[in-house]
């Protein structure tokens, strides 16, 4: 019996929009050029490297100059961007927790993000937060389920995932979740409902 949802934050309940654009514009730069280095450095921030790690390899890389300020800048933009909620996941999530299942979210995601959650509006929607940088673990190793099972005191079997990754999503499996591949709102909603969780024509 399923007793817990867990759900990715960036690509399942996010989508993310304007987290190159946006820096990129403030920085008067090319979005192309400035996501070329936002991605490519992005798992180790989201292992915890700190906002100055790297930051300031992105501006030296654009012909920016590093200053204390434009990295802090960045840091909040970047952060308020990604805990933009989509309605329709957030509704979702709202559902679970009528149907009395505990909800949290598992993402590889930086420090900053954790502290913005302290002023988001949809924090406490959620009954606990997983944050990569903060765990010093992220998906897909086996350690990042496992704290989260622990923390939940569940069984693996009384767990399900979404994830937009499907490398994700097949770890999860292999440490006993069940799990599904993010591809819309809608069609998780179906899985949910299918699972006896949710009801799908709500």
């Amino acid at each position: 019996m399923i007793r817990a949802v867990v759900l990715d934050l960036g690509g399942v309940l996010a989508s993310g929009e304007g987290v190159t654009s946006e820096p990129a514009k403030l920085l008067g730069v090319p979005e192309e050029e400035f996501a070329q280095h936002y991605w490519d450095l992005r798992t180790d921030y989201d292992a915890g490297a700190s906002d100055s790690e790297y930051w300031t390899p992105i501006l030296t890389a654009v012909g920016k100059p590093a200053a204390v300020e434009t990295i802090q800048q960045l840091a909040k933009l970047d952060a308020d961007l990604w805990l933009r909620l989509r309605p329709a996941a957030r509704r979702t999530v709202a559902d679970l927790r009528a149907e009395g299942i505990t909800t949290a979210v598992l993402t590889n995601a930086p420090f900053n993000l954790d502290a913005g959650l302290l002023n988001a509006d949809f924090a406490d929607e959620v009954d606990y937060w997983f944050i990569s940088a903060a765990m010093g673990v992220g998906k897909p190793d086996k350690a990042a389920f496992a704290r989260v099972t622990e923390v939940l005191e569940l069984a693996p079997a009384e767990i399900a995932f979404v994830d937009d990754k499907l490398h994700n999503v097949e770890a999860a499996e292999r440490f006993g979740w069940l799990a599904h591949q993010w591809t819309s709102d809608a069609t998780t909603r179906e899985w949910l409902a299918n699972q006896g969780l949710l009801d799908a024509s709500a």
